[in-house]
């Protein structure tokens, strides 16, 4: 018990460092008239400020910290408070809280083993929190692994037709998933262990009963809160057949050198565009995004280096994986300059004799738009076309062709601003040509696409032509908009295979970018987001 108790005490202090962390990095809050409204809104909610002027931001967060810690709701005030006045600090925060919470829910029983049980990403666990809470609980964006979902359950009431904590719930529910089985014995003794604390385990509805029940079903369906009938499958519940194994996702980054360096000789007053490129790994198990040495470029480089670079980066973070067996998906975060480049078509390999794309390794490969990603005043409504889409994705009318018509380009871009925005359903755009210097069409139509908040672009690379269309048209009569991009991957390798496949191919020619805010800004610290500069 004593070494359990070390154990939760060193982990309360390292929680309540981080906590001080986020509030010392968050520039809403070190800027002195941002610190001032946040003591404000904090005074009050406490019921006035017990603390003195310090003379540094440091010191006045960790006497604040320690300050609400020492109150049963005083982290949750202090939550409150940082919200309401840097509400990119809320996803950072409220994991923390939580888990503070938690320790002392949970006071004496080391959770080492649970929480490296429970530190995976399951899909459908949001659908399994709603049904199992009778659709009372949501979890938020930050809750993207199991284990974030236990701990934030963990700090809300019982249900009220329930009679057993909604962790406590979610736990056993957990032990029936097929990639938890190696722990069962772990999720069902901690459970065994407080329902004995707290007397729930022979009540009626109690834990008992709940194991009862749910061992009467089968193993892989989630069955609904307490004390409700047995179900039929729930129109919700996931198909089989859609599971996907557990893969490694490495996200690459092109950053535009803000100070161009010029060249010499002749050319020397004309100025050369470089890239810093940059690489994360995120893998199943974890929800945070790995930094690794391997990952960085010591400097810029020229355009025409970026995909030489790349196959470098790839090679060495490839190393850190060699011991694993998952699938790998490359995603690169593209500025606009750059979502023309044949990036699957990249050697892996450039001293190679021979074309050895990363498409032949690495079959699956998403292309994102870094202005996008960095433009936050551009989210809510990209999250809404999202949402609107995965509400009625059935619909036929989701997909804008973009076409110039002979217009001039900045008459044409009016119309497409005006036309777009009328039509809140669309989230795709098909541009009339590529988005590349010298194309003003094609590059005007991706900025508008951004601002207006369109999370897909489909476009040749080469020259726009009605083979390209029907290919189109016909890959998004088969399998929708949301099929697309496996159709795409399945057109590009069977161009890539036939014996006199050529270059020109509109499969190969064929660029999906492909932006799913769900994926790209969820998660904290551990979305792709937070790598490429578009969260806090």
């Amino acid at each position: 018990m004593p070494q359990q108790l070390a154990a939760q005490d060193a982990r309360r202090r390292h929680i309540l460092r981080q906590v001080v962390g986020v509030l010392g990095d968050s520039p809403a809050l070190t800027d002195a008239r941002g610190r001032q409204q946040w003591r404000r809104e904090l005074a009050q909610l406490l019921g006035g400020r017990p603390w003195g002027e310090l003379p540094t931001a440091h010191q006045e967060f960790l006497e604040v910290v320690r300050i609400c810690e020492a109150r049963a709701d005083g982290l949750s005030l202090l939550l409150d408070a940082t919200a309401l006045v840097a509400p990119l600090l809320e996803d950072h925060l409220a994991p923390l809280v939580e888990e503070l919470y938690a320790l002392q829910l949970y006071e004496g029983r080391d959770w080492t083993a649970l929480r490296r049980a429970l530190l995976i990403t399951l899909p459908g666990l949001d659908v399994t929190v709603a049904q199992i809470t009778g659709d009372r609980i949501r979890l938020p964006a930050y809750c993207t692994d199991a284990w974030q979902a236990f701990l934030h359950l963990s700090g809300r009431a019982t249900m009220p037709d329930a009679v057993l904590p909604p962790g406590m719930v979610l736990l056993e529910h957990l032990a029936l998933h097929e990639d938890l089985a190696s722990c069962v014995g772990e999720l069902q003794g901690w459970n065994d262990h407080f329902a004995e604390v707290w007397s729930l385990a022979d009540l009626d509805g109690g834990l008992t009963d709940l194991r009862n029940a749910l061992g009467r079903r089968h193993p892989t369906v989630t069955g609904p809160a307490v004390g409700e009938p047995e179900p039929s499958p729930p129109p919700t519940q996931i198909p089989p057949d859609s599971k996907q194994r557990p893969v490694i996702r490495l996200y690459f980054k092109l950053t535009p050198d803000l100070m161009p360096t010029q060249s010499s000789g002749r050319r020397q007053n004309r100025k050369r565009q470089r890239y810093w490129v940059s690489a994360r790994v995120k893998y199943a198990e974890s929800s945070q995004l790995h930094h690794a040495k391997e990952g960085e470029t010591q400097q810029p480089v020229p355009r025409s280096q970026v995909p030489t670079t790349v196959a470098g980066l790839l090679t060495r973070m490839a190393s850190l994986w060699h011991a694993r067996a998952e699938d790998v998906v490359l995603e690169f975060f593209l500025p606009t300059e750059l979502l023309n480049e044949p990036v699957e078509w990249w050697d892996r390999d450039p001293s190679l004799a021979y074309p050895n794309p990363l498409f032949s390794k690495y079959p699956e490969i998403v292309l994102h738009s870094l202005e996008r990603l960095q433009r936050r005043d551009a989210h809510q409504v990209w999250r809404l076309r999202w949402a609107r889409w995965k509400d009625s994705q059935d619909r036929d009318d989701t997909v804008h062709w973009c076409d110039q018509q002979g217009h001039a380009v900045p008459t044409y871009l009016q119309w497409l601003d005006a036309t777009i925005g009328a039509r809140q359903d669309v989230v795709a755009m098909v541009l009339s040509e590529p988005p590349t210097t010298g194309n003003e069409a094609g590059l005007g139509e991706v900025r508008v696409g951004i601002d207006l908040g369109i999370p897909v672009f489909i476009h040749h690379r080469d020259v726009t032509s009605e083979q390209f269309h029907s290919m189109v048209r016909d890959g998004l009569s088969e399998g929708g908009l949301a099929g697309f991009p496996s159709q795409a991957r399945q057109w590009k390798s069977d161009s890539q295979t036939r014996p006199h496949g050529s270059s020109h191919d509109a499969a190969q020619q064929l660029c999906v970018v492909w932006d799913d805010p769900e994926q790209l800004l969820s998660g904290g610290a551990g979305a792709p987001a937070a790598f490429v500069g578009g969260i806090e």
